[in-house]
């Protein structure tokens, strides 16, 4: 996944693109993978609509006071680029089951053009962005309610050797 835009609108648009709602899953992990799976198809199909189903009431970040205005940053985003792939590595997913929350460390690009690997992000010198996310469960749906972005570098991927 490539980011093109310097803004802070894009991470908005990656982080969306990652969170969904999660079904019945066979573990709280499983029901996190997901969502954030969910988020991907939602924003590459260009599809705020889809995407705010991922996305708590309640969400906010230091960027956006509420949901409504992350998903206006996401819509922005899309108008500007109508072709939307994106790359993501999972790191980390921790669930604290009494509490129904679990944190996710997700790295995510976002490019014009389709990545399959950490390789081709090299080669197509793609910005990388770290996403910490909070999600919360309600009956069996998991929905972001927080999340903070940052730039990250390609050599956090490569030296995990993940494809």
């Amino acid at each position: 996944m490539r980011l093109a835009c310097k803004s802070h609108r894009f991470p908005a648009a990656a982080l969306l693109l990652l969170s969904a709602c999660g079904g019945e899953q066979s573990s709280p992990e499983d029901a996190v993978k997901a969502v954030i799976e969910g988020l991907e198809q939602a924003v590459e199909a260009g599809s705020p609509k889809e995407a705010e189903a991922f996305l708590h009431p309640q969400y906010k970040d230091r960027r956006h006071p509420s949901k409504r205005a992350a998903l206006g940053s996401l819509w922005a985003y899309m108008q500007r680029h109508r072709t939307i792939y994106l790359f993501s590595v999972i790191k980390t997913i921790d669930v604290l089951p009494a509490e129904r929350r679990a944190q996710a460390v997700v790295y995510v690009a976002m490019t014009g053009v389709p990545v399959d690997s950490v390789a081709t992000l090299v080669a197509v010198r793609a910005d990388l962005y770290r996403f910490d996310i909070e999600f919360i469960a309600e009956d069996d749906d998991w929905r972001i309610v927080n999340s903070a972005w940052r730039r990250a570098d390609l050599s956090m991927l490569q030296a995990s050797s993940v494809d």
